[in-house]
């Protein structure tokens, strides 16, 4: 068995922190893991990725082009730069938030978050489109779509980490009092997959 994932955003989005919990919950349920994080200019909001490999014996953290089988994306123009990396027919869960890089200011181009979802579409097997923000708003708490999108990825049927480790691992990675909120975030996350 192995999975191998891409997690990827801008920083101050919480990848590295939702890497570490599903490492901690694949670790909880007896698999080997490897992670890597790629950090760039994340400080200043630029781009950050964390490659996570999931197996019975991994020997390296860093996945080869075309090689992961799932894509996490906290916005869509990073889930889109991240598409080489996928495998053909790999699925993808992305929040539907677009943040327009400075690079782009004043340079004329035009993306905008649909032209850049039907690009995500063509090349996935499978895409959930995740309203991270709008649930994460019901909630009262935009910090929770970090665990809104775990909660997606942990429905796909691809993914063999129990639903109660991953729990266990929110638990055990955040302060007491923001542990319910993220609980319910996960939950809901988790039902945007399950029902769609």
């Amino acid at each position: 068995m192995k999975l191998d994932l891409i997690f990827t955003g801008v920083g101050g989005q919480g990848v590295v922190v939702l890497s570490d919990i599903f490492c901690e919950a694949a670790l909880l349920d007896g698999f080997d893991v490897a992670k890597a994080e790629i950090h760039g200019m994340a400080q200043r909001g630029g781009s950050i990725s964390a490659h996570v490999r999931i197996g019975d014996k991994v020997l390296s953290p860093l996945i080869e082009r075309g090689g992961s089988d799932i894509i996490v994306g906290f916005e869509v123009l990073e889930t889109a730069r991240a598409l080489p990396i996928l495998k053909p027919k790999g699925s993808v869960v992305v929040n539907t938030k677009y943040i327009p890089p400075n690079s782009l200011q004043g340079s004329g181009k035009k993306l905008t978050s649909e032209s850049l979802l039907k690009l995500i579409r063509g090349r996935a097997g499978t895409v959930f489109e995740v309203d991270g923000l709008g649930i994460a708003g019901k909630l009262g708490n935009l910090l929770v779509v970090n665990t809104i999108l775990l909660g997606a990825v942990s429905a796909l049927p691809d993914v063999p980490v129990k639903q109660e480790s991953f729990e266990r691992a929110i638990s055990g990675r955040l302060k007491e009092k923001y542990i319910n909120l993220n609980l319910q975030a996960f939950k809901l996350g988790r039902e945007r997959v399950l029902f769609s």
